[in-house]
């Protein structure tokens, strides 16, 4: 089921708005109904029939009103059984009112009550909803009447077009509400993160910083110690340095995870623009990228660097890793394979198969390793 169909309850913002004016719509239209009940109430063929549609008329317009005031009536059960009574009473004015009231120009005791469904389907079920059910409540009036006249066909006509738009504009506000959301968190995110970036840059950056130069200058145990703390310090600059992308919930911006990647010995390239796919699929490709990164940190040697580049070509993601290390030979990765040391294989190939991808891995001894991975962005891990 489509999620928009089916939310959380209670609904809340827009959707809670667009209810409770339906809520009005039904009780407005409820009492022009019964107005016109109790008016013509000596005229019809069986006047008990036309006083237990107005009953019914006002139980339903009270369940259906507390629902929506609520935001409990957003679902799928409770709008097609008020789709279902309504129609019911629609067809039940064919008891009410005589043969010459049916076809000539007397209202079918609905009227325009019989609307509110179809506005209701259209929250839930966009445009192409609201105009079926639209359609279905003109097919009851149409049974009402055995046919159709002028009248018919231009309230129908009405009732379809309000059906359309109202499922058009409705889609369009949850949209926008939903966009303003991600928007808001995004300037929110952005806040924050100046706000920190403020407070540690003459902090923990300068003694980072600090700790790498004298680590550089006094060598032995204490260089090892200053490099990694540069790679902390380049770490947390690319932290607080980079902009959120206001993704959609469930997606993420690729080139934004890649850069956080960065350090002294990675230097990485991605667009400018971001890269947004699915959240899964970022993550799994990032988790391959580690560890191809953690393959160059282990084996190519103590001064080798990395290179990740991100390519955004048509339907797919290109990620490729390359770094300047000691290399191998061509058959020392089947070798691996072959005895069940599977470390490149299963953390790189796998994970890149499973997102419907490829990864190819070349290295030349004494000159470094590449590994290339491929995905679909619309890929989904298996």
């Amino acid at each position: 089921m489509h999620p928009d169909w089916h939310p959380p309850l209670p609904v809340t913002g827009v959707r809670l708005s667009l209810w409770r004016a339906i809520a009005v719509f039904r009780v407005v239209t409820l009492v022009l109904c019964l107005i016109r009940i109790a008016r013509w109430q000596d005229l019809y063929a069986r006047p008990g029939v036309a006083l237990g549609v107005g009953a019914a008329m006002l139980v339903v317009t009270a369940v259906v009103c507390w629902l929506a005031v609520t935001g409990r009536a957003h679902r799928p059960s409770v709008v097609a059984l008020d789709m279902i009574v309504t129609i019911a009473l629609t067809l039940a004015t064919m008891w009410a009112q005589t043969p010459s009231q049916r076809h000539g120009g007397m209202p079918t005791l609905t009227t325009l009550w019989a609307a509110g469904p179809a506005l209701e389907v259209a929250f839930m079920a966009t445009w192409i909803g609201g105009t079926l059910a639209a359609a279905l409540q003109v097919g009851a009036a149409m049974v009402v009447r055995a046919g159709y006249d002028g009248h018919t066909v231009q309230n129908g006509l009405i009732l379809i077009v309000a059906g359309a738009v109202t499922g058009y504009v409705a889609t369009l506000a949850v949209r926008a509400e939903r966009d303003l959301a991600i928007a808001t968190a995004a300037r929110a995110a952005v806040t924050e993160r100046e706000r920190l970036a403020r407070s540690i840059h003459d902090g923990v950056l300068q003694v980072l910083g600090l700790v790498h130069r004298a680590g550089r200058e006094t060598g032995g145990e204490w260089a090892a110690l200053g490099a990694a703390a540069a790679e902390q310090e380049t770490a947390l600059r690319s932290l607080i340095t980079s902009r959120p992308l206001p993704a959609a919930p469930g997606s993420s911006d690729l080139a934004d995870d890649l850069r956080s990647l960065r350090s002294e010995r990675v230097t990485v390239s991605a667009p400018a623009e971001p890269v947004v796919m699915s959240g899964s699929v970022a993550g799994e490709l990032v988790a391959a990228v580690r560890a191809a990164l953690h393959n160059v940190a282990q084996h190519a040697g103590p001064d080798a660097r990395a290179w990740v580049l991100l390519e955004r070509l048509d339907d797919t993601v290109c990620v490729t890793v390359r770094d300047d290390g000691v290399g191998f030979t061509a058959d020392r990765l089947e070798t691996a394979e072959h005895d069940g040391r599977l470390g490149v294989s299963a953390s790189i190939r796998r994970r890149v198969e499973d997102l419907g991808g490829r990864a190819t891995i070349s290295s030349v001894s004494g000159e470094g390793t590449m590994v290339e991975m491929v995905v679909p962005r619309t890929g989904e891990p298996a």
